[in-house]
């Protein structure tokens, strides 16, 4: 991008010295007075020195400003890819941070935002199928007491509720087919509840 910035700077240069100097250039080699022809060629040497100069001092200065202005709005796109491709493999832990005077402020804490809050939904979720595994462990060795076993039942189903108030903050992309898919496994549920035998 910067050597492609630099031509067009360059061009742009070569242009503005092209269109200053074409009349004195014409007058040069025109027929006529020979002063006349002496006076357009020094007038055509001295902008000519002076206009590169010039162009060229521009093109060092835009090419610097340049290199300082993709530095600091590219430097945060690649901080936020390498954050994104972390977010895929589903790592939450990789924040972004920005230098003084980047750019894309807003864009990034966005990001630091959405990953805190998948983060702490995700810990949630973990917390209570822990707690659950450990309900339905529990259930498990007190096989046959019944009043036990409705107890724990109806723990399993509290927790199953967090889990899905936690689950249901988050929108998917099928989202349709996953509430048909939500609402046939709770079909099948009340047709087959639970026996304690």
């Amino acid at each position: 991008m910067a050597i492609v910035h630099l031509a067009y700077i360059i061009l742009i240069a070569a242009a503005l010295i092209l269109t200053v100097l074409s009349p004195f250039y014409i007058d040069i080699f025109k027929a006529g007075d020979l002063w006349e022809k002496h006076f357009s060629a020094k007038l055509f040497i001295i902008l000519l020195e002076r206009l590169s100069i010039a162009s060229l001092i521009i093109a060092v200065i835009s090419f610097f400003h340049f290199i300082i202005f993709t530095h600091k709005f590219c430097g945060p796109l690649v901080n936020i890819r390498r954050t994104i491709g972390r977010i895929s493999e589903r790592d939450f832990t990789r924040k972004i941070y920005l230098r003084k005077g980047d750019f894309l402020v807003t864009e990034a804490q966005q990001i630091n935002d959405m990953m805190q809050a998948l983060s702490n939904s995700v810990e949630t979720i973990k917390k209570e199928n822990t707690l659950l595994l450990d309900d339905l462990e529990k259930s498990i060795q007190t096989y046959g007491k019944q009043a036990e076993i409705d107890a724990e039942l109806k723990g399993f189903r509290d927790r199953a509720h967090r889990c899905r108030v936690q689950l249901d903050n988050f929108q998917l992309i099928d989202d349709s087919t996953n509430k048909a898919g939500i609402g046939q496994a709770q079909k099948l549920v009340r047709e087959n509840p639970l026996s304690a035998n």
